[in-house]
Formats: structure tokens, C-alpha cells, sequence
């Protein structure tokens, strides 16, 4: 179980994704598809470009994955975008009993944060898989092409109906503005499954992190329903997320319950760029 909970938080970084189980009590379904907002980012707290690496815990004990997340202004094809690289490897002790190095991206429009394309490169012991995903503006789509090693290639196209990659999905909700008991929603691809996502924002509170600092976070509160299925929405394993209460919105903390246990997430470097000079850098379309 924790290495299914340490790829979705490689996955996602803080749990605002869909690569991982869901447990919990069923409750009632979340709102319907079609009062999905279509939100307009209000601020670009990452405009720069950042940078912030994050340790995972076991019980707030023993060190178990690390990951990196690189933040890049572009220009592809004449176009300003982000792009945000995230690297994720569990610690030495456990590599000798699971083994994961992972890497994701995504690039999205620098105004609007509407995605174009999104990676997941999966390498877990034996295991590789490796996702594409492209959203092609004139026809409205996505393409998501899987392949997994053992395996024969996958293809799922959908209409994207305001439907993001996990990684904007997160930097969307950075740029937009909400306060205590808002509730956000966002429609989530992940592979061939699509979700709903809620993001409750239960209250203001000071969060303490391992290096002994002291950050005003929001607390908030996701539950995921699959929407290519019927059923219910649950709560992700009890997870809980804290983003900084600053014009930042960065993600600080995670907590996520495994069955021996919790898993936590926090931040432990953080670096703004000084400028944006690479956002003025010619790149070829990925």
C-alpha cells in the first residue's frame, strides 16, 4: 500500500491528482458535470519560474521518496507557456525494497494555464509504463497514448470539456482566488479514466514543518469521483493539503493515511527564479 501512495504522491505532489487508490465511505455524488466552472486565473504566483523539493515521511519518521519540481517560462511556437518538470525517487533504504524513479510534465498556456501536453514516465522496479497525453486545439481533444512494457499500446481520445492534466489542475488552483469554505472543482484526466475533483477549503491555520518553520497555510480538504463510471465520491485515504496563505499558494504540506500508518509530504527548499529570462528563450514545440 505505501508504494501505491508514494506514486500518487510522485504523481501529483500534493494529492490534487488521480494516480492513486481511493478508500473511505462513500458519500454523495459531487456536483454536476456541466456547473464545472471554467476559471480564469487571477494571479501567476510562478510567473518567474520556482523551484521546490519536497521529502516524503513515513509516520514523520523515516524518510521514504524525495521529489523535485521545476517551474519554466517558454516560449514554444511563438507561444508563452509553462513548463513544469516533476521528479520523483524513493530514499536508498527502500530502494532495495521498491524502486521508483519517476518523472512528469506538463506544459500549459501562460494566460489561460490551458494544457497542451502531458508525460508520466513510470519506472517502478520492473515495472515501465509510459504516458502521453496532447490536446489537440483544432478538433477539442485529447489523445493519451500508454504503453507499458509487456504490454500492448493503449490509445484513449475524449472531448476535453474543460478538462485538465493533474499538473494544471494544481497550478490553476494556485491562480485562482478563493477564501475559507470555498469548495473548487476541476474535471482531471488521468489515463483512460476522467474524475471530478473538490478541493474544500475547510480554514486558515499555522502549519509547523520539520525544519521548525512556521507558515499560515489554507487547509483544504480533496474528494475524487470517477466520471467514467457510476458511483460515488470518497475522500482521498483521509489526505489533507496545506497551501500558503501568501500570494505564493504554494503547496507546503501533505498528509495521506496508508494502512500501517501516514504518509507526509512536505516542503523542504523553495526557490523563486530572479527573473524570467528563460520565458524570453525560443524552444522548439515538445
Amino acid at each position: 500500500m505505501i508504494r501505491s501512495r508514494l506514486g500518487f504522491l510522485a504523481a501529483i505532489i500534493i494529492v490534487l491528482g488521480v494516480a492513486g487508490g481511493y478508500a473511505g465511505q462513500a458519500v454523495q455524488p459531487l456536483v454536476k458535470l456541466e456547473s464545472v466552472p471554467v476559471y480564469q486565473p487571477k494571479a501567476y504566483p510562478f510567473e518567474g519560474g520556482e523551484k521546490e523539493v519536497y521529502r516524503a515521511t513515513w509516520n514523520g519518521m523515516f524518510s521514504v521518496a524525495t521529489a523535485e519540481v521545476h517551474t519554466v517560462p517558454t516560449v514554444v511556437d511563438g507561444r508563452k507557456v509553462f513548463q513544469v518538470r516533476v521528479e520523483a525517487k524513493t530514499s536508498r533504504a527502500l530502494d532495495m525494497i521498491w524502486k521508483m524513479r519517476d518523472t512528469i510534465s506538463s506544459t500549459f498556456d501562460a494566460k489561460g494555464l490551458a494544457p497542451a501536453r502531458f508525460t508520466f514516465s513510470q519506472r517502478e522496479n520492473s515495472r515501465v509504463i509510459d504516458t502521453d497525453a496532447r490536446f489537440d486545439s483544432a478538433t477539442k481533444r485529447w489523445a493519451v497514448n500508454r504503453q507499458q512494457v509487456g504490454k500492448k499500446p493503449r490509445i484513449y481520445e475524449f472531448d476535453s470539456q474543460n478538462t485538465l492534466d493533474p499538473i494544471s489542475t494544481v497550478y490553476l488552483a494556485r491562480s485562482v482566488d478563493f477564501k475559507v469554505g470555498d469548495r473548487l472543482y476541476f474535471k482531471v484526466f488521468g489515463g483512460r479514466y476522467r474524475y471530478l475533483l473538490e478541493l474544500f477549503v475547510e480554514k486558515k491555520e499555522m502549519v509547523t514543518l520539520e525544519s521548525g518553520k512556521s507558515i499560515e497555510a489554507f487547509r483544504i480538504t480533496p474528494r475524487i469521483q470517477n466520471i467514467t463510471k457510476k458511483g460515488y465520491a470518497t475522500r482521498l485515504n483521509e489526505a489533507t493539503v496545506w497551501l500558503s496563505a501568501d500570494e505564493r499558494r504554494v503547496p507546503v504540506k501533505l498528509s495521506s493515511k496508508i494502512v500501517f500508518g501516514t504518509v507526509y509530504l512536505e516542503l523542504v527548499d523553495d526557490k523563486r527564479a530572479t527573473q524570467a529570462a528563460a520565458s524570453e528563450k525560443q524552444r522548439p514545440a515538445l
